[in-house]
């Protein structure tokens, strides 16, 4: 089996979790990272021990006979990366948001169509157990049609992002929400199966921080006659992610972060059968906690960012194409550039 050599662009926050996935495949092997900041890129070597380390990314490209490009950079440095290194050959994975703009985004697309290569993005949150799972249900018909989808993504003010003050994502339009908001963007996209179109956007300052203009937003789509909601915080007591799945014959209400899924099927509304569904419920909660609890101990369990780079590493060697292409992509930054250009809309005004 042909060995896959891997050099990352960018060694920030993320890089950790792609490196992680990087040393459980068997046939993969990192052999340079790159970072603006020449000591970060260097510790980053040392600690992972990868053999070189560059300042340049192009540097790298050149001199680094190398199979992908993994690019973790911030987002509005992506397309000029992918293109880059798609011009030269080499297939790249891409951190989400794929790009901040469409005129990035289509860069990007007509490259990856005229060089040949794969190109895949880190749409991450599909593949978290319970993601997976609930897609499972869909596919078998245990909710009937969806139609409506909820997302709530919550993070305390110690985000680390948020809470520095000279973080890149502030420098973007729509500030931290730029690069958050990508994920429920293809969530919904995913679970209402179509393009979705912005309805109604608002956000609202309720944090201390001065250098972030707005720390609420909720958000409405529409897909078709189907609709989805999103609610993102910056002030929360704790960090979580909760999806709701609501279908013609069930519900599924998901708790990401700690893994649990809970299937609620249709009903009676009889005292009895009330007390029953709540058994049902708790069991289910004791159920996926277990499951987790043996996945870890057995060191089995696999993060969202894990499986998105298992299966693209995959479809190199079987030669298949991304689950996750820059067109998937493309799609999300179309939503994303029309919400960040709303964000910076409304932030001119005075917020309550």
């Amino acid at each position: 089996m042909k060995e896959i050599k891997v050099a990352l662009g960018g060694c920030g926050f993320v890089t950790n979790d792609h490196l992680k996935a990087w040393r459980k495949i068997n046939n993969a092997k990192v052999v340079a990272v790159s970072d603006l900041n020449g000591s970060l890129a260097k510790r980053t070597a040392e600690f992972w021990r990868i053999p070189h380390h560059y300042t340049s990314f192009s540097d790298m490209i050149k001199k680094e006979e190398i199979d992908v490009a993994d690019i973790c950079t911030p987002p509005h440095t992506h397309a000029a990366l992918a293109v880059e290194s798609m011009e030269a050959g080499v297939n790249v994975l891409i951190e989400k948001p794929m790009a901040m703009t469409m005129n990035d985004a289509e860069k990007i697309v007509a490259c990856q169509k005229r060089c040949g290569v794969k190109a895949g993005v880190i749409h991450n949150w599909l593949f978290e157990e319970p993601v997976l799972e609930a897609c499972s249900f869909v596919n078998r018909g245990l909710l009937g049609e969806v139609f409506n989808v909820e997302i709530e993504t919550l993070n305390t003010k110690d985000d680390p992002m948020a809470s520095n003050e000279h973080h890149w994502c502030h420098k973007l339009h729509g500030g931290r929400f730029s690069e958050m908001l990508a994920h429920p963007i293809y969530l919904v996209r995913h679970f209402l199966k179509g393009e979705v179109k912005l309805a109604n956007l608002e956000v609202s300052k309720v944090g201390s921080y001065p250098w972030i203009k707005s720390d609420e937003l909720y958000a409405a789509f529409k897909v078709g006659y189907k609709s989805g909601r999103v609610y993102a915080s910056l002030n929360s007591s704790r960090d979580a992610i909760y999806i709701s799945l609501y279908g013609r014959e069930s519900i599924i209400k998901l708790e990401v972060v700690n893994s649990i899924l809970n299937f609620l099927p249709r009903r009676k509304t009889s005292r009895f059968s009330k007390g029953s569904d709540s058994l049902k419920q708790a069991w289910q909660i004791v159920k996926y906690t277990g499951e987790n609890v043996m996945k870890v101990v057995s060191k089995t369990w696999m993060s969202g960012t894990e499986r998105c780079i298992k299966l693209f590493s995959e479809s190199l060697m079987e030669n298949n194409e991304p689950l996750v292409s820059v067109n998937d992509g493309l799609s999300v930054v179309k939503t994303l550039e029309e919400m960040c250009a709303k964000i910076a809309e409304l932030e001119k005004k005075v917020l309550v």
